[in-house]
Protein backbone atom coordinates (compact mmCIF):
# COMPACT_ATOMS: atom_id res chain seq x y z
CA UNK A 1 0.00 0.00 0.00
CA UNK A 2 1.34 3.42 -1.33
CA UNK A 3 0.15 5.68 1.85
CA UNK A 4 0.98 9.35 0.77
CA UNK A 5 0.17 12.38 3.50
CA UNK A 6 -1.77 15.38 1.86
CA UNK A 7 0.28 18.19 3.49
CA UNK A 8 0.66 22.12 3.73
CA UNK A 9 0.58 24.38 6.76
CA UNK A 10 -1.23 27.14 4.90
CA UNK A 11 -4.98 26.74 4.97
CA UNK A 12 -7.15 27.28 0.61
CA UNK A 13 -4.70 25.65 -1.17
CA UNK A 14 -7.18 22.76 -2.06
CA UNK A 15 -5.30 19.98 0.11
CA UNK A 16 -9.28 18.75 0.93
CA UNK A 17 -9.66 19.29 -2.94
CA UNK A 18 -6.65 16.99 -4.27
CA UNK A 19 -7.20 14.61 -1.24
CA UNK A 20 -11.27 13.72 -2.64
CA UNK A 21 -10.67 14.12 -6.19
CA UNK A 22 -7.09 11.87 -6.52
CA UNK A 23 -8.92 9.22 -4.27
CA UNK A 24 -12.01 9.17 -6.35
CA UNK A 25 -9.70 9.36 -9.95
CA UNK A 26 -7.98 6.45 -8.36
CA UNK A 27 -11.02 4.33 -7.11
CA UNK A 28 -13.07 4.94 -10.91
CA UNK A 29 -10.07 5.50 -13.55
CA UNK A 30 -7.48 2.80 -12.32
CA UNK A 31 -9.36 0.18 -9.96
CA UNK A 32 -7.66 0.50 -6.78
CA UNK A 33 -8.94 0.53 -3.16
CA UNK A 34 -8.37 3.36 -1.74
CA UNK A 35 -8.26 4.17 2.30
CA UNK A 36 -8.60 7.94 3.38
CA UNK A 37 -7.78 9.57 6.46
CA UNK A 38 -9.23 12.59 7.44
CA UNK A 39 -7.01 14.02 9.73
CA UNK A 40 -8.42 17.70 10.03
CA UNK A 41 -10.82 18.50 12.70
CA UNK A 42 -13.05 20.92 10.00
CA UNK A 43 -13.58 17.49 8.82
CA UNK A 44 -14.72 18.56 5.35
CA UNK A 45 -13.33 15.54 3.80
CA UNK A 46 -15.47 13.47 5.97
CA UNK A 47 -18.59 15.23 4.83
CA UNK A 48 -18.20 15.46 1.46
CA UNK A 49 -16.90 11.24 1.44
CA UNK A 50 -19.41 10.51 4.18
CA UNK A 51 -22.21 13.11 4.32
CA UNK A 52 -21.67 12.93 8.29
CA UNK A 53 -19.00 14.52 10.71
CA UNK A 54 -18.19 11.45 12.68
CA UNK A 55 -19.46 8.06 11.18
CA UNK A 56 -18.35 5.63 14.11
CA UNK A 57 -14.61 5.45 15.13
CA UNK A 58 -12.93 8.26 14.13
CA UNK A 59 -8.85 9.38 14.16
CA UNK A 60 -9.30 11.30 17.32
CA UNK A 61 -10.24 7.77 18.72
CA UNK A 62 -7.73 6.12 17.16
CA UNK A 63 -4.67 8.21 18.50
CA UNK A 64 -6.14 7.61 22.11
CA UNK A 65 -6.92 3.74 21.91
CA UNK A 66 -4.85 1.84 23.87
CA UNK A 67 -6.51 -1.57 21.74
CA UNK A 68 -6.31 -0.85 17.76
CA UNK A 69 -8.70 -3.14 16.24
CA UNK A 70 -7.71 -2.85 12.92
CA UNK A 71 -11.17 -2.30 11.08
CA UNK A 72 -12.89 -0.76 13.73
CA UNK A 73 -12.71 2.93 12.49
CA UNK A 74 -12.86 2.49 8.66
CA UNK A 75 -15.94 3.10 7.28
CA UNK A 76 -17.35 2.67 3.55
CA UNK A 77 -18.18 6.01 1.58
CA UNK A 78 -20.01 7.41 -1.44
CA UNK A 79 -17.61 6.32 -3.66
CA UNK A 80 -17.19 2.96 -4.49
CA UNK A 81 -13.83 1.22 -3.44
CA UNK A 82 -12.98 4.18 -1.21
CA UNK A 83 -12.98 3.83 2.63
CA UNK A 84 -12.60 6.56 5.32
CA UNK A 85 -11.13 6.98 8.95
CA UNK A 86 -13.09 10.12 9.94
CA UNK A 87 -11.74 13.22 11.74
CA UNK A 88 -13.96 14.84 13.87
CA UNK A 89 -13.69 18.18 16.49
CA UNK A 90 -11.77 16.38 19.03
CA UNK A 91 -8.63 16.43 16.64
CA UNK A 92 -8.63 20.01 17.61
CA UNK A 93 -7.54 18.97 21.79
CA UNK A 94 -5.12 16.72 20.62
CA UNK A 95 -2.14 18.66 20.92
CA UNK A 96 1.65 17.96 20.71
CA UNK A 97 2.01 18.63 24.62
CA UNK A 98 -0.37 15.18 24.71
CA UNK A 99 1.93 13.25 22.53
CA UNK A 100 4.31 14.00 24.97
CA UNK A 101 2.69 12.78 28.39
CA UNK A 102 1.73 9.41 25.87
CA UNK A 103 -1.77 10.75 26.80
CA UNK A 104 -1.81 10.51 22.69
CA UNK A 105 0.36 7.47 20.82
CA UNK A 106 0.81 9.11 17.22
CA UNK A 107 2.32 5.59 16.06
CA UNK A 108 -1.36 3.90 16.20
CA UNK A 109 -1.81 5.69 12.54
CA UNK A 110 1.27 3.72 11.77
CA UNK A 111 0.63 0.98 13.22
CA UNK A 112 -3.01 0.69 11.58
CA UNK A 113 -1.52 1.57 7.60
CA UNK A 114 0.94 -1.22 8.53
CA UNK A 115 -0.89 -3.47 9.58
CA UNK A 116 -3.38 -2.52 6.15
CA UNK A 117 -0.44 -3.14 4.07
CA UNK A 118 0.56 -6.52 5.12
CA UNK A 119 -3.15 -7.35 4.30
CA UNK A 120 -3.25 -6.06 1.48
CA UNK A 121 -6.53 -4.14 1.82
CA UNK A 122 -5.73 -1.21 0.11
CA UNK A 123 -3.66 0.04 -2.39
CA UNK A 124 -3.52 3.82 -1.67
CA UNK A 125 -3.85 5.51 1.69
CA UNK A 126 -4.17 9.57 1.83
CA UNK A 127 -4.11 11.39 4.65
CA UNK A 128 -5.15 15.20 4.42
CA UNK A 129 -3.95 16.36 7.22
CA UNK A 130 -4.60 20.43 8.99
CA UNK A 131 -3.10 23.52 7.93
CA UNK A 132 -1.27 23.18 11.34
CA UNK A 133 1.19 20.76 12.67
CA UNK A 134 -0.14 19.17 15.60
CA UNK A 135 -0.68 15.35 16.99
CA UNK A 136 -2.51 14.88 13.76
CA UNK A 137 -0.37 16.13 11.08
CA UNK A 138 2.65 14.02 13.15
CA UNK A 139 0.82 10.91 12.96
CA UNK A 140 -0.01 11.52 9.50
CA UNK A 141 4.00 11.61 8.81
CA UNK A 142 5.04 8.92 10.72
CA UNK A 143 2.41 6.69 8.73
CA UNK A 144 3.01 8.79 5.26
CA UNK A 145 5.75 6.75 2.89
CA UNK A 146 5.39 10.34 0.77
CA UNK A 147 4.51 13.86 1.15
CA UNK A 148 2.42 15.51 -1.46
CA UNK A 149 2.35 19.15 -0.83
CA UNK A 150 -0.88 21.45 -2.55
CA UNK A 151 0.62 25.06 -3.03
CA UNK A 152 -1.10 28.37 -4.24
CA UNK A 153 1.58 29.91 -5.72
CA UNK A 154 1.73 33.26 -4.15
CA UNK A 155 4.41 34.98 -1.23
CA UNK A 156 2.81 33.68 1.50
CA UNK A 157 2.36 29.84 0.75
CA UNK A 158 6.50 30.66 -0.53
CA UNK A 159 7.25 32.11 2.59
CA UNK A 160 5.54 29.59 4.94
CA UNK A 161 7.23 26.65 2.46
CA UNK A 162 10.23 26.57 5.04
CA UNK A 163 9.10 25.92 8.40
CA UNK A 164 6.73 23.18 6.47
CA UNK A 165 10.10 21.70 5.23
CA UNK A 166 11.54 22.14 8.96
CA UNK A 167 8.39 20.01 9.81
CA UNK A 168 8.98 17.18 7.96
CA UNK A 169 12.71 17.04 8.01
CA UNK A 170 12.52 16.72 12.02
CA UNK A 171 9.75 13.96 11.12
CA UNK A 172 12.22 12.10 9.33
CA UNK A 173 14.09 11.24 12.37
CA UNK A 174 11.60 8.85 13.58
CA UNK A 175 10.35 8.04 9.79
CA UNK A 176 13.41 8.29 8.05
CA UNK A 177 12.14 6.45 4.95
CA UNK A 178 9.50 9.32 4.35
CA UNK A 179 9.89 10.98 0.77
CA UNK A 180 8.68 14.08 -0.70
CA UNK A 181 6.43 13.80 -3.36
CA UNK A 182 6.45 17.43 -4.80
CA UNK A 183 5.04 20.25 -4.95
CA UNK A 184 1.66 20.30 -6.71
CA UNK A 185 0.31 23.98 -7.94
CA UNK A 186 -3.02 23.96 -7.40
CA UNK A 187 -5.64 27.23 -8.40
CA UNK A 188 -3.25 27.97 -11.41
CA UNK A 189 -3.32 30.27 -13.92
CA UNK A 190 -0.82 31.49 -16.58
CA UNK A 191 1.50 34.80 -15.71
CA UNK A 192 4.78 36.04 -14.74
CA UNK A 193 3.94 35.44 -11.15
CA UNK A 194 3.15 31.65 -11.14
CA UNK A 195 6.38 31.26 -13.22
CA UNK A 196 8.58 33.09 -11.26
CA UNK A 197 6.90 30.95 -7.92
CA UNK A 198 7.71 27.58 -10.05
CA UNK A 199 11.44 28.54 -10.20
CA UNK A 200 11.63 29.84 -6.70
CA UNK A 201 10.30 26.29 -5.30
CA UNK A 202 12.76 24.54 -7.74
CA UNK A 203 15.58 26.76 -6.66
CA UNK A 204 14.41 25.29 -2.84
CA UNK A 205 15.25 22.22 -4.12
CA UNK A 206 11.77 21.19 -4.21
CA UNK A 207 9.93 19.19 -7.25
CA UNK A 208 7.39 21.02 -8.73
CA UNK A 209 4.68 18.87 -10.31
CA UNK A 210 2.52 19.39 -13.37
CA UNK A 211 0.05 22.33 -12.20
CA UNK A 212 -3.95 21.83 -11.34
CA UNK A 213 -5.77 24.69 -12.94
CA UNK A 214 -7.96 27.07 -11.86
CA UNK A 215 -11.83 26.76 -11.80
CA UNK A 216 -15.02 27.58 -10.54
CA UNK A 217 -16.24 23.75 -11.02
CA UNK A 218 -14.26 23.01 -7.96
CA UNK A 219 -16.63 25.48 -5.84
CA UNK A 220 -19.65 24.13 -7.33
CA UNK A 221 -18.29 20.53 -6.75
CA UNK A 222 -18.44 21.17 -2.52
CA UNK A 223 -21.46 22.40 -2.58
CA UNK A 224 -23.02 18.91 -4.66
CA UNK A 225 -20.26 16.98 -2.95
CA UNK A 226 -19.83 14.68 -5.58
CA UNK A 227 -15.77 14.81 -6.86
CA UNK A 228 -14.92 16.56 -10.41
CA UNK A 229 -15.18 13.14 -12.05
CA UNK A 230 -18.65 13.53 -11.63
CA UNK A 231 -19.68 16.77 -11.26
CA UNK A 232 -17.57 18.12 -14.08
CA UNK A 233 -15.46 16.15 -15.81
CA UNK A 234 -14.40 18.49 -18.89
CA UNK A 235 -13.38 20.83 -16.59
CA UNK A 236 -10.16 21.95 -16.42
CA UNK A 237 -9.07 20.77 -12.81
CA UNK A 238 -11.20 17.26 -13.52
CA UNK A 239 -8.64 16.84 -16.63
CA UNK A 240 -5.00 18.21 -14.91
CA UNK A 241 -5.95 15.85 -11.49
CA UNK A 242 -6.67 12.76 -13.83
CA UNK A 243 -3.13 13.55 -15.43
CA UNK A 244 -1.79 13.80 -12.39
CA UNK A 245 -2.84 10.12 -11.14
CA UNK A 246 -1.98 8.88 -14.35
CA UNK A 247 1.44 9.77 -13.40
CA UNK A 248 1.11 8.25 -10.03
CA UNK A 249 -0.32 5.14 -10.95
CA UNK A 250 2.89 5.21 -13.31
CA UNK A 251 4.94 4.87 -10.21
CA UNK A 252 5.52 8.91 -10.11
CA UNK A 253 9.17 9.41 -9.05
CA UNK A 254 10.13 9.01 -5.49
CA UNK A 255 12.04 12.10 -4.25
CA UNK A 256 14.42 12.52 -1.66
Amino acid sequence: MRTITVMNLKGGVAKTTTTVNVAAILAHDHKKRVLVVDADSQCNTTEFLSGSATPGGTLADLLRDKDIGIYRYVVGTKINNVYLIAGSDELMDLDLTKVETEAVNAGHLRTLVNGFSKLGAYDYCLIDCPPAFNAASAAALLAADEVLIPIKLDAFSLRGMTNLMRQINNMRAINPDLKLLGCLPTMWYACKRTKAAEETLRAYGLPVLPHVRRTDKVDDMTFAQRPLIESSPRSAAAVDYRAFVRWLVKGGALNG
